[in-house]
């Protein structure tokens, strides 16, 4: 092996198995379940939820919306003052009738802003315009719980104290079925249990008008402030302000408690947890969703992703709208290995090779650093003050790899910097980081090595076809994983067969086809006999089958003494012995070859001058050539096995034979098909199928059904039965 190929056996070699030995990580995901490597997924890619004029005609002004977990979608009119229900798979809508109409009156409602889904399948609807908040059972409707202050005539009126609103807005589910509702004129959210008992309530100093508010896991609340421009993220001991939102109108918060925030401009805002520090969101990205408009409301359905209501400005429509919550990749992304140790003092390290890919429009660029030492404080590195980086290249092909530019070091660090065009990403899969260079160069002489700025430039232009020819290098070196089926890729099989003759069933499974080839040169010595007969059968078949040559079919006599002659009929009979009684077995007939007999065959063509074979092999060489193939089959598809079986046996048998193929069907019928444990299967009786399998008296029987078997049992004949039942008159 030379030197360039004893360099290919040292590298570096990061991916989701291996690990990745990131030391930062910034935009970037491992997609599951690979493990490659892509660009966070932000919202974006934005369709319509229904027809456009099944909205139209069902919808006025829709304000809230809320999934129920099973398939179904609740929104809220607050034009129509009613409650629909949307199947999601069907797109279908219906309106509850039992709920709501415009007015003031325990089951009506005014300008309703919010709804929520109990786990019993209670509504909970926030009737803003009455300041109440009202719960009604899931089947009839009826009105379980009516939350909010009266005056003195019984009229809905707002208030400050515990369970009582001014304009209560949104309303979420919590653990233990608690109800949220945002009280948007007191400027607090309620925290009350289904059952009417109030829990507790929270707010901040700096609220201006709390809108919006979204349930996460692990008690995850976020609280959208429409007055303030501002999100509040509350969880267990914390509470975070979210920065880099104007105008944010909606929050949703999936299972992986991931907030999404939609704006005013119909821009999606995704926040996710900070790995970095505890209990703390930073801002993921900005996705576009293609439409222009406020984004008035948001939920979450594990199914369709991102629901939303739509204040769409160019047609001054409020619709709903079904958002893909990984429609689009943020724009950029950074990766920085931990420091890659070469053992070698001052080490040049060669090559980076990247297993990627990278559409159009995308790009990965690649920069190196080098030291001979790790470094004091490794967070160094990812600081953006951190100049030392020597660029590598920036790819936008398939697979990208380069040159190290970085001077001699021990120790490698690699940062990878993805750009997408905000539609795709690009996707690495894994990456190989080659040492120490070996150049074409040393092989010239020394005189092109002596200048210092023209050696570098000569070195990066020989490694052009060095790299090149490294890759011959590695096929040659791995040229024998081609010729072991358990090691070639799955699209070279059939190439593999055919270096063997090898007959392939299109229908094998790639496990089948590497295990017929393991076994192939066997298969090959076993050809044109018995046992590769039978087990090529059941290879490509699938039928365990029974190969009877005919020559084995022959008795074979037991000569006591002489043999007899019968002059009469001018056959060859020899008399066997069983204790006193003979009896006569015949070795041939004047018919076996039709050979010329003095004084008993004389008329010409009754006769024939042959010497081969010669008189006493004759009865070895009668039918040798013949055999046959027997198989179980069912009556109703034993003709295409037959077919499949024929046509294998005419490909595998020696040329000189003569096959007969019969299958057994699960009939005993004397004179047929009658030799038990050879050619006959005792079995159960198949149903008669009419113009398929119908010959009566041959393979079918006509019987009666169960009821009637059971009704002759107790002497009763449902039939006229002439003997019995019925006489002739």
């Amino acid at each position: 092996m030379n030197s360039t190929a004893t360099n290919l056996d040292r590298y570096w070699f990061l991916d989701s198995v291996a690990g990745w030995r990131a030391l930062f990580l910034e935009g970037l995901e491992p997609t599951s379940p690979d493990g490659n490597l892509v660009l966070d997924a932000l919202p974006g890619s934005a369709t319509l939820l229904l027809d456009p004029t099944l909205q139209a005609t069902e919808f006025k002004c829709p304000s809230a919306l809320c999934g129920d977990g099973g398939g179904n979608l609740f929104v809220v009119d607050a034009a129509l003052n009613l409650v629909k229900r949307i199947d999601l798979e069907r797109a279908s809508v219906r309106t509850l009738p039992e709920i709501g109409g415009k007015g003031a009156t325990p089951r009506e409602l005014y300008e309703p802003r919010g709804i929520a889904v109990l786990p019993n399948g209670a509504v909970v609807v926030s009737d803003t315009g009455n300041h109440h908040l009202k719960i009604f059972s899931p089947q009839l409707g009826a009105l379980l719980q009516d939350w909010g202050a009266f005056d003195a005539l019984g009229q809905p009126r707002h208030g400050t104290g515990r369970m009582m609103f001014r304009f209560p807005w949104s309303v979420a589910i919590g653990g233990c079925q608690n109800v949220y509702v945002v009280d948007r004129g007191n400027r607090r959210v309620q925290k009350i249990r289904a059952d009417g008992v109030w829990e507790d309530e929270f707010s901040a100093k700096d609220w201006a008008s709390p809108t919006r508010l979204a349930i996460g896991p692990n008690g995850l609340i976020a609280v959208v402030d429409a007055g303030a421009n501002a999100v509040t993220v509350i969880g267990s001991g914390f509470s975070q302000v979210l920065f880099g939102v104007d105008k944010p109108r909606s929050v949703a918060i999936d299972p992986q408690e991931r907030v999404f925030v939609g704006d005013g401009d119909g821009l999606m805002h995704l926040f996710v947890p900070d790995p970095n520090t505890l209990h703390s969101y930073e801002l993921a990205g900005t996705g576009m969703t293609g439409f222009d408009g406020g984004i008035i409301d948001l939920a979450w359905d594990n199914k369709k992703g991102l629901l939303a209501i739509v204040a769409e400005t160019s047609n001054a429509q409020q619709r709903l709208w079904q958002i893909n919550p990984n429609g689009a990749p943020v724009h950029t992304g950074t990766f920085i290995s931990q420091p890659l140790d070469s053992k070698f003092p001052n080490c040049q390290w060669h090559r980076v090779l990247l297993n990627a890919s990278v559409p159009a429009g995308t790009s990965i660029q690649i920069d190196s650093f080098t030291a001979e030492a790790p470094l004091d404080r490794p967070a160094q590195i990812t600081e953006p003050l951190f100049n030392q980086w020597k660029l590598c290249v920036k790819a936008g092909n398939q697979n990208p790899d380069c040159l190290v530019q970085s001077g001699p070091g021990r120790y490698l660090w690699l940062r990878l910097t993805f750009n997408s065009n905000g539609l795709v990403s690009p996707e690495l899969r894994s990456l190989k980081v080659f040492y120490p260079r070996v150049s074409y160069l040393q092989y010239l002489p020394a005189v092109y090595q002596e200048d210092e700025k023209s050696r570098p430039f000569l070195e990066r232009f020989l490694s052009i076809f060095q790299t090149e020819f490294d890759g011959i290098d590695r096929k040659i070196d791995r040229i024998w994983q081609l010729f072991n089926p358990g090691s070639i890729p799955a699209k070279d099989l059939n190439w593999l067969a055919s270096w063997l003759a090898f007959v392939v069933d299109p229908t094998w499974k790639e496990s089948k086809l590497r295990s017929m080839l393991k076994k192939a040169f066997q298969a090959q010595c076993l050809r044109g006999t018995v046992a590769g007969l039978v087990q090529a059968i059941q290879d490509y078949v699938g039928v365990q089958a029974v190969v009877v040559e005919h020559f084995q079919l022959r008795q074979v006599p037991v000569l006591p003494g002489d043999a007899a002659v019968d002059g009469s009929s001018g056959d060859s009979v020899v008399a066997a012995a069983t204790g006193s009684r003979q009896y006569g077995i015949r070795l041939w007939g004047a018919n076996f070859y039709k050979r010329l007999q003095v004084g008993a065959s004389s008329q010409i063509g009754d006769f024939q001058l042959i010497s081969d074979p010669a008189p006493d092999v004759e009865t070895a060489t009668w039918d040798a050539h013949q055999f046959t193939v027997l198989f179980l089959a069912s009556p109703y598809g034993s003709g295409n096995v037959e077919q499949q079986i024929s046509q294998l046996v005419e490909r595998e048998k020696p040329v000189h034979t003569q096959a007969y193929i019969c299958p057994l069907l699960p009939r005993f019928r004397i004179g047929v098909q009658s030799t038990i444990g050879t050619d006959s299967v005792v079995g159960g009786i198949s149903y008669l199928v009419l113009n398929q399998l119908a010959t009566l008296g041959y393979d079918s029987i006509l019987g009666c059904s169960k009821e009637e078997l059971q009704l002759r049992q107790n002497g009763i004949a449902p039939h006229p039965r002439v003997g019995l039942s019925t006489q002739l008159s």
